[in-house]
């Protein structure tokens, strides 16, 4: 699902802000790059806390939210539900 346009910005239907800029009903390339950036440095983090690279459907969650697929909230809770199957799965 894509955002709405008009007058070239976003409405928050999946929680984009209004002050982000959008093409053809997406998020502008240099939000993009700023939400690459975040994530790709998240990552880093993770790493260099020992504990490993994310799963594919972690990063897969993230490039709907780098793409204004979703909205951070939204990431925010896919990510913990995700967090919480996973320990459940392991009996803790």
């Amino acid at each position: 699902m894509l955002e709405k346009v008009l007058d070239h910005k976003a409405i928050p239907v999946l929680g984009v802000p209004m002050n982000v800029n959008v093409i053809n009903g997406l998020i502008s390339p240099d939000e993009i790059a700023r939400r690459r950036k975040i994530v790709a440095k998240a990552d880093w983090s993770m790493r260099m806390e020992g504990l490993g690279k994310q799963t594919g459907e972690y990063d897969d969650l993230s490039e709907l939210w780098i793409t204004g697929q979703i909205s951070k909230a939204e990431l925010d809770a896919r990510t913990a539900k995700m967090v919480t199957d996973y320990i459940r799965a392991r009996g803790h």
